[in-house]
C-alpha cells in the first residue's frame, strides 16, 4: 500500500452522516475516547516483509514514551510528553522537526500545533467529523465504522468484515487518513499506540479501501491473521500492483 504511508511522508517530508453507532470491543476500552487509553493489550511492533519496523516503547503508566521507526540502518525516532491536557510530540531524525504541542478536550485531540501550522479536530459525540487546517477532511461514519472520508475531489471508501472486532486500530490509521490530526512526522505513531485519542474507533476491521479522485486511484483489500484475544498478529494488503505483509506484536 504505501510501505507504512508514514514511512514515505517522513522519509520525504502518510460531515457527518446518519447512523452513527457507538460500538466498543468487549475487552478493551480503547475504542472509547475520552476514556482509558491504556487498557487492552498494547502495540508493541509492526513489522514490514521487507524489513522495515516500528516499535513503541511505553511508561509504567501505560502511555507511550517513545515509538522508533527504523529502515535498514536509520533509525528514527520521536519522544512523547504527557502532562495533563496536552502531549508535546518532539522528532529525533535526519531533518529539522519542530515539537508538536496536541490539546486534548474531554481525552480527544482538539488541535496539533507545530509552531507553523494548527490542525484542528472536531467530533459528533464521541466519533470523529472533521480535520481542518492545513489538511481538510471529513469522516463520514455508518453501523460503528467510518465508510467514507473526504479530501476535496478526492475520496475513500471503505468496506469491513461484520465478523471481525476491531480490538485496537493499527495501519488502518493510515488507511483511514487519521494522521492529518497531527501535522508532525510519525505523530502517527503515537495514533497507533493510543487510537482513542481521536474517540470512538472502527467497530469492525477494514476489508478494503478505495480511492477515486485523482490519476492514481486503488484499491488494496486486506486478510487478518489473529491471536487468541482477536488482536490482529499478521495483516496482508494486496493490490493489483503488490501485496504487502505487516507482522504485529502486543503487550
Amino acid at each position: 500500500m504505501k510501505q507504512f504511508k508514514f514511512l514515505a511522508m517522513a522519509i520525504f517530508a502518510m460531515v457527518m452522516s446518519i447512523g452513527f453507532v457507538a460500538c466498543s470491543s468487549s475487552d478493551d476500552d480503547d475504542n472509547n475516547g475520552g476514556g482509558s487509553i491504556t487498557s487492552g493489550k498494547k502495540l508493541m511492533s509492526i513489522s514490514e516483509d521487507d524489513g522495515a519496523t516500528a516499535s513503541f516503547v511505553y511508561g509504567e503508566d501505560g502511555k507511550l514514551n517513545k515509538a522508533l521507526r527504523k529502515v535498514g540502518d536509520k533509525t528514527d525516532y520521536i519522544d512523547v510528553a504527557w502532562n495533563g491536557n496536552s502531549i508535546t510530540i518532539t522528532t529525533h531524525a535526519s531533518w529539522k522537526e519542530n515539537p508538536c504541542t496536541i490539546t486534548l478536550k474531554d481525552g480527544k485531540i482538539s488541535t496539533a500545533d507545530d509552531g507553523e501550522s494548527i490542525q484542528s479536530t472536531s467530533y459528533s459525540g464521541n466519533f470523529l467529523a472533521k480535520t481542518t487546517g492545513y489538511y481538510d477532511k471529513e469522516y463520514i461514519w455508518e453501523n460503528g465504522n467510518i465508510t467514507k472520508v473526504t479530501d476535496g475531489e478526492m475520496a475513500y471508501t471503505y468496506t469491513y468484515y461484520t465478523d471481525k472486532v476491531n480490538k485496537h486500530s493499527s495501519i488502518d490509521i493510515e488507511d483511514l487518513r487519521l494522521y492529518d490530526a497531527i501535522p508532525v512526522e510519525y505523530g502517527n505513531l503515537l495514533l497507533m499506540a493510543h487510537p482513542n485519542l481521536l474517540g470512538t474507533s472502527n467497530k469492525n476491521l477494514i476489508k478494503s479501501v478505495t480511492r477515486t479522485g485523482t490519476s492514481n486511484d486503488y484499491t488494496y483489500n486486506y486478510t487478518y491473521e489473529l491471536d487468541s484475544d482477536g488482536y490482529p498478529t499478521k495483516i496482508t494488503e494486496k493490490s493489483d500492483a503488490r501485496t504487502t505483509v505487516y507482522t504485529l506484536t502486543w503487550e
